[in-house]
């Protein structure tokens, strides 16, 4: 039987079964699935089974229906596949498992409250409903592409998630992720990204703030490089020009992989402090798609 599954909320964990043709979910306890948050509709989303395959409409909600990085259009049917997540209001629900093991473990990791967004103005909580819809996406992506390393080239794999980071931090200059050989912590492979209107798409990122990142196995996480205590740093900072910079290792079953590091050049706040779970989710599951590259690596030898 394929189930329902709510993945944050009051609501968190339960599970239902999808045994009608038709579903509709809301906070209404006139519908087949109430869910107990304030931005969600009274009712506000359909599932209609038509066979084998399920469609998701959404009931003109007020804050309307987020699937697979879009809005769903209001009266639409969308074909739904298991596995994505769905965001209705400040609620992310998935049908099937996949979604389960891929998305739960960071909505554990971020601040997600539908009380705070009930009490937020209607514009914040529309950019933060956006906001948690793209970082959502960002790590289903990312999800996706972790069996990819054994089979496709690792270089094209990471560089296809730097640009999915592109999409989602739209002032972030440049982007790094670094892998390294566990034994040594010797850089091996360095694949990058710069924004297209810099004058010099070079990226000259600060590779002192990656080694100690790689030697220290602990985050450098600066939003204002100008207020914040960076003494260590100072003069790469001043001569690369950083305003703000974020690194964090990949790490896996205690080994250090690599590291994954993002700035912005001349303007501070090219991420916000709440970014910083999200970036941390995203270095776990490289780095556990590294080790089971590097152990299926091994197995053939």
């Amino acid at each position: 039987m394929v189930q329902l599954h709510i993945l944050n909320g009051p609501d968190r964990g339960k599970s239902f079964d999808l045994s009608g043709d038709i579903t509709l979910i809301g906070r209404s306890p006139d519908n087949d699935v109430q869910i107990m948050d304030r931005t969600v509709s009274r009712t506000h989303l359909k599932i209609l089974r038509k066979g084998t395959g399920f469609f998701i409409e959404d009931m003109e909600s007020r804050n309307g229906t987020f699937y697979n990085g879009d809005r769903v259009e209001p009266g639409r049917e969308v074909a739904l596949k298991e596995g994505i997540p769905i965001i209705i209001g400040m609620t992310v629900v998935c049908v099937g498992k996949g979604c389960v093991e891929q998305i739960m473990p960071f909505l554990d990791s971020i601040e997600l409250s539908a009380a705070d967004g009930a009490a937020a103005t209607s514009q914040a909580r529309h950019q933060r409903i956006k906001t948690v819809q793209k970082n959502i996406d960002l790590i289903y992506k990312v999800s996706e592409m972790q069996g990819d390393f054994l089979n496709r080239d690792l270089e094209e794999i990471l560089g296809n998630i730097l640009d999915n980071v592109f999409n989602l931090l739209k002032r972030v200059d440049r982007a790094v992720i670094a892998v390294v050989e566990p034994q040594t912590r010797e850089i091996k492979t360095v694949v990058s990204r710069a924004k297209k209107s810099l004058a010099d798409t070079t990226v000259n990122y600060s590779k002192n703030i990656v080694d100690q990142v790689l030697r220290q196995g602990k985050p450098v996480v600066m939003l204002d490089t100008v207020d914040e205590d960076n003494s260590g740093f100072l003069e790469t900072l001043k001569s690369l020009k950083i305003r703000s910079v974020m690194c964090l290792p990949l790490v896996s079953s205690s080994r250090i992989l690599g590291a994954i590091y993002i700035d912005s050049l001349e303007k501070p706040y090219g991420f916000r402090r709440e970014d910083h779970p999200l970036f941390a989710d995203i270095g776990k599951r490289i780095a556990l798609a590294l080790e089971n590259a590097l152990l299926h690596e091994t197995l053939k030898e």
